[in-house]
């Protein structure tokens, strides 16, 4: 680590430097960003998070040269580009911005095909690309000559993403991507763009003020005090296990355990053993299952073995019918879920428990608390590990 909390970048290639990066704003005796150097690898995502006014989005601004640098350089793909053409460089950088910023009178493909018409491609490479990316977004291909307006708000994000990867730039820059949208959806997208960035494998400049966010979505956090200033510049678990200062560790916040659930996925741990049977194999083998296992409740899965119900011993003696006996199964994540919204979601749940599916709804497995507890103990550094960090990055 430097004197500044940062990770070596040793281990990856930088698709983006910054150098001594400098913006001042006219009328202004202070500078909005000062000095700042910074690497960011390729193929990971980065995000710049720290108080409001501290220059982050100005910081993301100057990189595909919006606002222009006062002073430093930026290098991009070991180019420097701080005196290119700024329209060229910007179609090599892909942009999202919070508000969208659709054209309102394009129709869907229009806007995805957007640089790529400015770049000249043919109409049908153009065309193929916009299938290709409302495919990749999720989005069906009827919805091509649709207009922004008819669209939901997280149908229109993820439009905003295919546009700005329409002409597949190396590097995105994301502007706060998901913080006006509602928290359900929020989460939704944030779990489909990580799941869409294990295959596209951008390098990602992420800003946002929300350090849960940061810590959800970064490969590398930089934590930012005024002015740009590197307060920390690691990796999620290194800021939540041994913040650099009490600056780091006041804008974290406490809970740094519970937040550390948000680096794990449900396919990450081993799911309890929990008796399960068909609805169609009827109360026999229901009654049979639990008292195998001891439980006081199975899990009744659908033929395609979806979750339906929780159904108890007691239900099960009294005779009560199976299709409605119980409660439905409604505490249900993917193995791709975070363990934080697993937690959350067990405690909305009948029986403190998550059913987790795979991406068909097919019925994986039970997390529980125990499971997460055991999850948390596994997460947190033994005694001594900090203070063995420290000496170990000052022993010569």
């Amino acid at each position: 680590m430097t004197e500044n909390g940062s990770v070596s970048n040793s281990a990856s290639e930088s698709m983006i430097r910054l150098e001594n990066l400098t913006k001042t704003f006219p009328a202004q005796d202070e500078p909005a960003v000062e000095e700042l150097s910074m690497e960011i690898p390729e193929g990971e995502i980065v995000v710049l998070v720290g108080p409001s006014g501290c220059g982050k989005t100005t910081t993301m601004k100057m990189v595909n040269r919006i606002i222009e640098p006062t002073s430093g350089r930026i290098f991009l793909e070991g180019e420097d580009v701080t005196k290119a053409n700024p329209d060229k460089l910007r179609r090599r950088i892909g942009y999202v911005i919070q508000q969208i910023g659709l054209f309102p009178h394009k129709t869907i493909a229009d806007n995805i095909a957007t640089v790529p018409k400015m770049l000249g491609w043919d109409k049908k490479r153009i065309s193929e690309r916009v299938d290709e990316l409302l495919e990749t977004i999720g989005i069906d291909v009827s919805y091509r000559e649709r207009f922004p307006k008819e669209l939901s708000g997280g149908q229109r994000q993820r439009i905003g993403v295919a546009r700005a990867m329409a002409a597949d730039p190396p590097v995105l820059l994301m502007d706060e991507p998901f913080g006006a949208i509602d928290p359900i959806t929020r989460d939704r997208l944030q779990n489909e763009f990580l799941r869409l960035q294990q295959e596209i494998k951008k390098t990602i400049i992420f800003v946002t003020h929300d350090i849960d966010e940061a810590i959800k979505m970064g490969d590398r956090i930089a934590i930012l005090r005024q002015k740009s200033v590197i307060a920390q510049y690691d990796t999620p678990e290194r800021i939540l296990t041994d913040p650099a200062d009490d600056f780091v560790e006041d804008f974290v916040g406490s809970g740094a355990s519970i937040k550390r659930l948000s680096l794990s996925q449900v396919r990450d741990i081993e799911t309890t053993d929990w008796p399960v049977t068909n609805l169609s194999d009827g109360p026999d083998a229901a009654r049979a299952k639990l008292r195998d296992t001891g439980r006081d409740h199975v899990l009744l899965l659908d033929k395609r073995r979806h979750p339906k119900r929780w159904v108890s011993r007691d239900d099960l003696e009294a005779g009560k019918d199976l299709e409605k006996a119980g409660w439905p199964a409604v505490a249900v994540v993917e193995d791709s879920s975070s363990l934080y919204y697993t937690l959350d979601t067990m405690i909305t749940s009948y029986k403190g428990a998550a059913i987790v599916v795979d991406d068909d709804g097919a019925y994986l497995g039970v997390v529980d608390f125990d499971t997460v507890l055991e999850a948390i103990n596994t997460m947190r550094p033994p005694e001594g590990e900090r203070l063995q960090d420290a000496e170990e990055e000052v022993t010569p």
